[in-house]
């Protein structure tokens, strides 16, 4: 699974400038600009990557699992010159709960990510009608875990969030979207039995998404 969403990824940055060339030739003759308003949607695959570890006995394991993924976003661009920034923000879904049997202490745990949003700041620089741009911000996720045989556990996991991406008009006011999104979360820590079945939980997630956008 992995190696399919790396290629996936490869993929989309050979063709990106190819397609991008091939639409602003199509496009209509009305200057395009990235001011404003704008909203749309996504669909991705997604590496979710934990590590699980049971402190009173000092041991770890880490699970990567691949998920499908699909979200929302809405934003608003300022644009002076070429330089394009904004602030975008996003929810959506992560559809994959991993099951895990090698746990320090229960054994067996199931894990999941789920709902997730996310507050970005983007800067991008215009490139002859096409919009390439770097993102930065903050992002929280619904985790859930379930230690069989114990207890279910859930809390919200916040972290920070990094990407690049790559805006592409299509028409006047609809855009296509290629981007990379890197999330880290910081530690929970979770006790499931009232006390000496205690487990923290990390998380990092890779996201490959490709999105259709509006601009208003």
């Amino acid at each position: 699974m992995r190696s399919l969403l790396l290629a996936s990824a490869f993929a989309l940055g050979l063709c990106g400038p190819v397609m991008a060339a091939d639409v602003l030739e199509a496009a209509p003759t009305t200057e395009w600009t990235w001011q404003g308003f704008y909203a749309g949607a996504f669909g991705a695959g997604t590496l979710e990557h934990y590590k699980i570890r049971e402190p009173n006995i000092g041991a770890d394991v880490t699970h990567n699992v691949g998920s499908p993924t699909v979200g929302g976003f809405v934003g608003y661009n300022f644009q002076s010159g070429n330089i394009v920034y904004g602030l975008e923000g996003e929810l959506g879904y992560r559809f994959k709960k991993g099951h895990f049997h090698d746990v320090p202490g229960p054994g067996d745990l199931d894990e999941s990510l789920g709902l997730f949003g996310s507050v970005k700041g983007r800067v991008g620089m215009e490139m002859g009608g096409v919009l390439p741009y770097l993102t930065a911000g903050v992002t929280a996720s619904q985790l859930k875990t379930n230690a069989i045989g114990f207890a279910e556990r859930n809390g919200t996991a916040v972290g920070g969030i990094v990407g690049a991406g790559l805006d592409v008009p299509l028409t006047h006011n609809v855009f296509l979207r290629g981007e990379y999104d890197f999330s880290f979360f910081g530690k929970k820590t979770f006790d499931y039995c009232g006390g000496g079945c205690v487990l923290q939980h990390t998380a990092q997630t890779h996201d490959f998404r490709v999105g259709l956008g509006l601009k208003f």
